[in-house]
Parts: C-alpha cells; sequence; structure tokens
C-alpha cells in the first residue's frame, strides 16, 4: 500500500514599511523587498514550499524653510502652533501608511523700534524726518520695514522753540558814541 502525501505549498504577502527592515519570517532575515521561497518540512514529513511576497514602503522626509517676523507668532504648521524660532520635527503618517518625518526650520525675525528727539525752532519748520514733513510738535510716530522685512516702529519727539523778539528805547549823547 503505498501512500503519496502532496507537497504543499503557500504564500504570504507582506507590506512593511522601510523602517521595519529587515524582516524576520520563518527564523530568516529579509533585508530588501521581494519574492523569497523557503522549502520546509511538513507534519507528514514532505516538503512544504512557502513563499513570501515582500513589499517594502519607503518612509519620506520633507524639509519646510520659513522666516516670519516675531508679530506673526504663533505660526501654525501641520496643524500644529509653535512660539519659538528652531527646527521643530513631527511624524506623521503617509500616504503608505509609513512614517512621514517632517521638519520645520522657523526663523523667527525681530522687530525694531527706534526715537528720535529733535529740538528745532518755530523758523525752521517744516522739519522733515523719514521722508515726511512735520509743522507741529509732539511725538510723531510712523512704521516702516527694517532690513529682516519686519516692522520698524519709529518715534520723532519733536519740541518747538519759539523764536523771540525785543525792543530797547535807549537815548545817548553823542560824545558817547
Amino acid at each position: 500500500n503505498l501512500s503519496v502525501n502532496n507537497t504543499l505549498t503557500s504564500t504570504t504577502n507582506t507590506t512593511i514599511c522601510s523602517n521595519q527592515l529587515p524582516y524576520s519570517w520563518n527564523g530568516q532575515s529579509y533585508p530588501i523587498a521581494g519574492t523569497y521561497s523557503v522549502t520546509l518540512v511538513s507534519s507528514a514529513g514532505c516538503d512544504s514550499v512557502v513563499t513570501l511576497n515582500l513589499s517594502v514602503n519607503v518612509n519620506t522626509t520633507s524639509i519646510t524653510n520659513a522666516t516670519i517676523c516675531v508679530n506673526q507668532l504663533p505660526y501654525t504648521w501641520n496643524g500644529q502652533s509653535y512660539n519659538t524660532a528652531g527646527p521643530h520635527i513631527v511624524t506623521l503618517v503617509n500616504s503608505a501608511g509609513c512614517d512621514s518625518v517632517a521638519t520645520l526650520n522657523l526663523t523667527v525675525n525681530q522687530n525694531t523700534s527706534s526715537i528720535t528727539n529733535t529740538t528745532i525752532c518755530s523758523n525752521q519748520l517744516p522739519y522733515n524726518w523719514n521722508g515726511q514733513s512735520y509743522n507741529t510738535a509732539g511725538p510723531h510716530i510712523v512704521t516702516l520695514v527694517n532690513s529682516a522685512g519686519c516692522d520698524s516702529v519709529a518715534t520723532l519727539n519733536l519740541a518747538i522753540n519759539q523764536n523771540t523778539s525785543s525792543i530797547t528805547n535807549t537815548t545817548i549823547c553823542s560824545n558817547q558814541l
């Protein structure tokens, strides 16, 4: 009586992310995507051919460089708010279900301010400052743009002194000349 046991076969389809490599399967380690066949021994003592179809999806990375002014804080990126400069790193999930490491390099430029104190005589009016003419005393404030592209608030404290005049009536003798 001859009994013939069939060779068994099976196929395993597996998809992993690249950060999960090497992949271990049936006691073996697989470093890259591919099709791998292994012949094992079934419980009946016959060959059992198992096949692994290994697909590897890649992790992704991205870098975003952003420069803003301090008055634009907080800065919103990928649904998060950031209040400081520097690299900010988040790990998201890409369309393949793998890690997507996103880096925000955030530069925060400062606003600047300046104060100019000036006193002039009334006959020097109008006074020209930062391309503007002023006819009155007081603080005059203009918002300009600094070299970093941010606000530069400039204040002119202008004081105006009045001119004075006087008349002196004097009588003298000719020998006093």
